[in-house]
């Protein structure tokens, strides 16, 4: 019994309860470190004087986001190819290689019915007082990175339009007559005013496709669009078809696809994809998607275009003047097709080389856009300036041999009065450099005399013989005899 107390309290020690520390603690220290390395980020950020590029790119990024491609079938199932954060669907076609998914909505854009960027329905019935414009092309006149459809060309160019008829009616003094005066010197003073463009109901339809080519658009024109009876045809395009190998047709869906066998990288983008939407609330979350979270893609797997760095878009740039050249001559030939195509249909066209920051003025240059033509680097800017050129002297060159159905625009030298800034990319606009394209378009249309009312010339009075004045005399006797 003595020994037994010893025991116990050897038994007693032993069972007291150790320190321990509760988890709660341990997450709290957690999320109190997060926040002080997420409070540090921020004053880099802001000691480097780089928090306003930070907070732009991130709303750029979260409005190019939502323009990120999507592959799907005719069934509407995402291909395995398919981008995981891709949000605009598109689908396969034999026809034109590859189109947009009717019916989809987004807070940035809306696609119609026919697969087209509008609000509204068109029916291949047109009105009787509508006047329809098609907008063809690529990523720039689709409206990438807008901030709505009607941020994007299309509806600004209809608005604007739709401006001027109002115009013509509430100042009709302002225009050409639709009767020209017998006198000759207020004949010569009308016509020295602008001309009146056609009447009626303007309807800009964005008919334009993200990665589009040359050769997509001449299949759409010729398997789509003319069955829509357009009344004139727009196209905005050329930086594609600079950056096309010319062993290509046309653009097809494009491949990306981002290997993930080993566990790393599987790892890496699973945690990417979980922080995404903490990105733009989070100076720490972005940085760590941009250097360790993003998963690498090879050039050959990546669509063309977009958002990329230079050192990817130079992969794709013509190396020698043969391969230039092959790529010139496709330009040129389905141009010079689209062009044939309209004018059997007695349509007019305006070929329009879009926009490229390496053609902008370097002392209009926003800071922002400094630091794309930074990114995109010098063998970039140097082979782009080379070579474009090339496409713009194409659409001119065609307006020179087809004078009665093509009006060129060359949209790559973009003049001093585009706002800065005008670039969020290296091809892409501000909402503001879209108004001022549909400017210049608006401009070229009203210029066109196939959209112009033609004042007609009144017939010249015909002198009476002397026989018809000796009847009307007559006459007027006879009158008078009654009247008395």
């Amino acid at each position: 019994m003595f020994k037994s107390k010893p025991k116990e309290r050897y038994l007693f020690t032993t069972r007291r309860p150790k320190r321990r520390f509760p988890l709660i603690w341990f997450v709290v220290s957690a999320v109190l470190s997060l926040l002080v390395v997420e409070l540090i980020t921020r004053i880099i950020v802001d000691v480097t004087g780089n928090r306003e590029e930070f907070a732009q790119a991130t709303e750029t990024a979260d409005i190019s986001q939502n323009y990120e491609l999507k592959y799907v079938n005719q069934q509407g199932e995402i291909l395995p190819t398919s981008p995981e954060d891709g949000v605009l669907a598109i689908k396969p076609s034999l026809s034109v290689g590859y189109q947009l998914v009717s019916n989809q909505e987004n807070p940035y854009w809306k696609i119609n019915e026919q697969g087209f960027r509008d609000t509204e329905n068109v029916s291949l019935t047109k009105a009787k007082d509508e006047i329809r414009i098609f907008l063809l092309g690529g990523s720039t006149a689709f409206g990438y990175g807008s901030s709505s459809n009607e941020s994007a060309i299309a509806e600004k160019l209809e608005l604007r339009l739709q401006q001027r008829i109002q115009q013509q009616r509430q100042s009709p003094s302002f225009y050409k007559p639709d009767v020209l005066p017998l006198d000759e010197a207020k004949r010569k003073q009308a016509l020295a005013k602008p001309s009146k463009i056609k009447s009626g109901n303007y309807r800009v339809i964005n008919a334009a496709v993200p990665g589009y080519a040359s050769g997509n658009g001449l299949a759409q024109l010729a398997l789509q669009i003319l069955s829509y009876k357009p009344d004139l045809v727009i196209v905005l395009d050329g930086y594609q078809d600079l950056m096309l190998d010319s062993k290509e047709s046309a653009v097809q869906i494009p491949l990306k696809k981002v290997e993930l066998d080993d566990a790393p990288s599987y790892m890496r983008a699973s945690v990417g994809k979980l922080l995404q939407p903490l990105e733009d609330k989070s100076y720490l979350v972005k940085i760590l998607q941009d250097s360790v979270l993003t998963p690498q893609v090879s050039n050959q797997e990546k669509a063309i275009l977009f958002n990329e760095p230079g050192n990817y878009l130079t992969a794709y740039a013509p190396h020698d003047q043969a391969e230039l050249q092959r790529r010139v001559d496709r330009y040129f030939k389905n141009h010079k097709q689209m062009v044939n195509l309209a004018a059997g249909a007695g349509i007019p066209v305006i070929m329009a080389t879009q926009p490229e920051i390496t053609g902008r003025n370097p002392a209009k240059l926003t800071p922002t856009e400094g630091e794309i033509t930074t990114q995109l680097g010098r063998e970039y800017i140097n082979t782009i300036k080379e070579n474009y050129p090339r496409f713009v002297a194409v659409n001119q060159y065609l307006a020179k041999i087809f004078p009665q159905n093509v009006t060129a625009i060359n949209l790559y030298n973009l003049n001093d009065k585009y706002p800065s800034p005008s670039f969020i990319d290296a091809i892409h606009l501000t909402d503001n450099a879209n108004t001022m394209v549909a400017e210049q378009l608006y401009y070229a249309i009203a210029s066109l005399p196939k959209m112009q009312i033609v004042p007609r010339i009144p017939p010249k009075p015909v002198k009476p013989t002397v026989e018809k004045k000796v009847e009307q005399n007559q006459k007027q006797n006879q009158e008078q005899n009654q009247e008395s």
